[in-house]
């Protein structure tokens, strides 16, 4: 599709902006109406960036694809993303006492006790006797890799969604349009408008 006002208002831009909406207010929704709290947050930032579309007198053919996009294809991806990492944030991610003080020093005690064995077996080539103290720090530190992990492959699920709507719509652009199509974009404003063809 076409996009006329600029690229503020190109798939990947806006669908960013809804996101990072939804993201703001995502651990505030309720877990029984998740979905529907998460489309009312998109909803009310499309509404707010239509404005301001508005005002640059934006096609509105555009604006139909640019929401079905949001509303088809991006919030069903996002939700059902969104949905597992605040469960995964509510359970502390899985974490033993949620990684409190007391499991930190008993995950690195493990760490050491398992690193000790590795250590002491003869049939498993470790060298290094520092092994023992990597295990601990990693022990140590399990409830914070743990929890990067998860928001990691979060954003990256984020990330793919927004790059995704770039390419559709950079795949989409003018492939397939006929030039009444594209005269059709630049009504909005009696300025805008492209003479007919010659």
């Amino acid at each position: 599709m076409l996009n006329i006002a600029g690229v503020d208002y190109d798939f990947a831009q806006v669908v960013y902006v809804v996101l990072q909406e939804c993201e703001h207010h995502r651990r505030s929704f309720d877990e029984s109406s998740f979905d529907a709290e998460v489309r009312a947050c998109a909803t009310e930032k499309l509404a707010e960036v239509k404005a301001a579309y508005d005002e640059f007198g934006g096609s509105s053919d555009y604006w139909a694809e640019l929401e079905k996009e949001v509303n088809e294809v991006v919030l069903p991806q996002y939700i059902a993303a969104a949905r597992d990492i605040t469960e995964q944030e509510r359970n502390l991610f899985g974490i033993w006492r949620g990684g409190d003080l007391g499991a930190r020093f008993a995950f690195a005690l493990a760490g050491l006790f398992i690193g000790s064995i590795i250590i002491a077996l003869p049939f498993i080539p470790i060298f290094e006797n520092m092994f023992a103290f990597a295990l601990t720090a990693a022990g140590f530190l399990y409830p914070d890799l743990k929890r990067f992990m998860h928001e990691h492959r979060y954003m990256k699920v984020l990330n793919r969604i927004v790059s995704d709507s770039a390419r559709y719509q950079e795949n989409a652009l003018l492939h397939y349009m006929t030039s009444q199509d594209i005269r059709k974009a630049f009504e909005p404003g009696e300025s805008r408008r492209l003479p007919p063809p010659s």
